[in-house]
């Protein structure tokens, strides 16, 4: 039997079968784990990672590696939508393991860690940015380095009672970070989009729906234009013609945004490059660069058509910048991707008529749009302050917090109101999920070439 420090487990959706707004099960790498991975191997830390949303892989896989290796921690990353997935996991490897130490980390478990603590399956949850807690933490559980007391970041269960460390610093230069090792990704390139690229932490947005500011800290924490450049061209070495910038909103400096394209430009690295952006920190002069230096397919949040719904979920844009942006992307030729979410709290009949008015204005550019509906995932504004939003919950299953399933009644609709707004939201359009997200591996010589978050 092999000596195995860590696994490292991405959990699987309750629904395999389900095509995501970005994603599908097997669409891109779990790059936050591929961080903590190569993290703790320059720690001297032995690790796997088995990325169970691959079709390939199931739980016997999982059973084959805890059987042929002594395994001493087993991390999961899940979000709210595979928290029970993930939970049901960890049952089955304290059955086949009982002296593995089972770590959650990831958005949900951050936010939620006390009700996961007393599930009783679970040692240890790793808050926030996993980097330097989880190795502190396999310090001590695995080499008897430290005190449990002492280390930060971490909430654990003692004699019945949930105790919670003070948080770990957030890393503030990023750079800092080595480049997370793809070879560590045994099944690459079973991945649809197999190269990609974190370039930030964090979002400087406020939107109610969402909790990607407070898991970073409340900082938007940026790498400098030289670090993302060479990690582009390391993938360029590893065979790859096209990467997908995964951050939040990787324009959100302008300043970095330029000379991050100046050195694109400079290097001609001649790679198609994919990014998520807002329509509020972009002009035609910036688009037009981007498209120079490879930028081909953008995604923009807009998520509603009505004025009052964007100020009423703190999005901070404008109809105008919305028009604005997809009519240069168009004249520009940059495939253009957005998303719109039907039952916000403040939403009645009239706003969801704008926003599947302004939704069929996109589609006439030429840009793919998808329709989800809103949900209270832990950590945003609308879970922590329902009474305020006019919300109430009436589904707590979270095996259902996946964006098509409505959770909530509003002071206008209930959830069977909003699943039936959401379908026909999706008519309307005829298409109703994106179809022409590219693929980043473009012929088999690249077979043969080659964190922030659990």
């Amino acid at each position: 039997m092999n000596s195995l420090d860590v696994l490292l487990i991405n959990a699987p959706s309750p629904k395999p079968g389900m095509f995501y707004l970005e994603k599908r099960q097997g669409f891109l790498p779990p790059l936050g784990l591929g961080y903590l991975a190569t993290y703790l191997k320059e720690k001297a830390y032995t690790v796997k990672i088995i990325d169970l949303l691959l079709p390939n892989k199931t739980v016997d896989t999982v059973k084959t590696v805890l059987r042929h290796n002594k395994t001493h921690v087993v991390g999961f990353s899940c979000t709210t939508e595979t928290y029970k997935t993930a939970l049901r996991l960890a049952r089955m490897v304290k059955e086949v393991n009982a002296q593995a130490v089972v770590v959650f980390g990831g958005p949900h478990v951050s936010f939620e860690y006390e009700s996961a603590l007393d599930t009783n399956l679970i040692d240890y949850v790793v808050i926030n940015e996993g980097e330097r807690s989880l190795v502190k933490l396999c310090d001590y559980c695995i080499r008897g380095v430290g005190n449990l007391e002492d280390l930060k970041g971490i909430a654990y269960k003692k004699e019945g009672i949930v105790y919670c460390a003070e948080p770990e610093p957030f890393i503030t230069d990023l750079d800092e970070l080595p480049f997370p090792n793809r070879l560590l990704f045994d099944d690459l390139f079973d991945y649809t989009n197999s190269s990609t690229i974190l370039t930030s932490r964090g979002c400087p947005g406020s939107c109610i729906f969402c909790a990607a500011s407070v898991l970073s800290g409340g900082k938007y924490r940026m790498r400098s234009a030289e670090n993302i450049v060479s990690e582009l061209e390391y993938l360029k070495s590893l065979g790859f013609s096209r990467v997908d910038v995964l951050d939040d909103t990787m324009t959100a400096s302008v300043t970095r945004l330029d000379e991050i394209l100046d050195k694109l430009l400079q290097r001609d690295l001649k790679l198609s490059l994919y990014c998520e952006s807002r329509v509020d920190s972009v002009s035609r002069d910036i688009l037009k660069k981007m498209k120079m230096a490879g930028f081909d397919f953008i995604q923009f949040g807009v998520e509603s058509g009505n004025q009052k719904i964007l100020d009423s979920i703190k999005k901070d844009i404008t109809l105008e910048q919305i028009r604005n942006v997809f009519e240069w992307c168009k004249e520009l030729e940059i495939n253009t991707i957005t998303n719109m979410i039907i039952g916000q709290p403040s939403d009645d009949t009239d706003s969801i008529k704008d926003t599947i008015r302004i939704a069929e204005e996109i589609h006439s550019t030429g840009a793919e749009v998808s329709f989800t509906v809103c949900t209270p995932f832990p950590g945003t504004a609308i879970w922590e302050n329902t009474k305020k939003f006019g919300i109430k919950v009436v589904d707590f299953d979270l095996d259902h917090y996946d964006t098509f399933t409505p959770v909530f009644n509003t002071r206008a609709f209930n959830t069977g109101e909003i699943r039936n707004l959401l379908y026909n939201a999706m008519k309307t359009l005829g298409k109703m999920q994106i179809s022409r997200i590219p693929v980043n591996i473009t012929d088999d010589s690249v077979k043969h070439s080659v964190g922030n978050i659990m």
